[in-house]
């Protein structure tokens, strides 16, 4: 079944469409994202987003993360009032705000559980990371065919990759940037390149994405202490050879076929 996705953004937002399943995920599509308190961390796109009103139709929209940049409730509240599935993390900060709307709390993968809509299934990974910020994975189940989205990176565990090996990986949706922060402060926020090239020689997806590489603009603290490096495209490229795309601000729709 061909599966069909697009940019939203440079950093990472995302639209997909799986049979007839359409779902948005994290969308930041105006506005800035503040983490905490704005003296602290305060972002806005340096690359305009898509308009909200080229989206067309979507039935669902995921949130992977408890984090203004990934669950960003001003977009939010501009969008048509569709489920969101979210990951428990972010649960309640969205009951508070949407506390009308459908609100569907994604399985953890670990208890073997997925969340059925239309035609796919969808669950999270669990960070094993203790000593450092923890962010977690999505998974988009279509049969025997996977989407996984670690737009912080992910280090699998060795049951993880065993279950993972039983399907066919259609798109691996990853950050190549290091992003780091003093310990206390979180520190490897984004573990950077490498930690990509690892998922993709365990995963061996079809194709690869670069995801939350946008090099924003900012103000606070977090901007002045934070150790960043941002890949150059050819620099994700390198050694991942045909299975990387580079998708651009045209914001087109990119289609992959098994």
């Amino acid at each position: 079944m061909m599966l069909q996705i697009r940019r939203l953004n440079m950093d990472t937002s995302w639209q997909l469409q799986w049979g007839q399943t359409i779902l948005l995920i994290d969308p930041w599509l105006q506005g800035s994202e503040i983490d905490g308190f704005a003296w602290f961390n305060e972002q806005w796109h340096t690359i305009p987003p898509i308009s909200i009103d080229l989206l067309g139709v979507y039935h669902a929209i995921v949130i992977s993360q408890p984090f203004s940049d990934h669950c960003h409730e001003e977009t939010l509240h501009q969008l048509n009032s569709v489920p969101l599935l979210v990951n428990p993390k972010a649960k309640k900060r969205l009951v508070k705000e949407f506390g009308k709307r459908e609100i569907e709390t994604l399985p953890l993968w670990d208890k073997k559980e997925w969340l059925r809509f239309g035609n796919v299934d969808i669950a999270y990974l669990k960070s094993s990371k203790v000593l450092s910020a923890a962010f977690d994975a999505i998974l988009i189940r279509n049969e025997h065919e996977l989407i996984v989205y670690c737009p912080h990176g992910f280090e699998l565990t060795l049951e993880q990759q065993t279950y993972l090996s039983r399907y066919q990986v259609k798109a691996l949706i990853v950050g190549f940037s290091s992003f780091k922060l003093p310990f206390f402060l979180g520190g490897v926020v984004n573990p950077g390149k490498t930690n990509a090239l690892e998922l993709a020689k365990v995963l061996n997806p079809q194709t690869i994405f670069h995801t939350h590489d946008e090099n924003k603009a900012s103000k606070g603290i977090v901007k002045r202490i934070a150790k960043i490096k941002y890949p150059t495209v050819e620099e994700m490229k390198e050694e991942l050879e045909a299975q990387f795309v580079f998708l651009g601000q045209a914001y087109e729709w990119y289609s992959i076929v098994s």
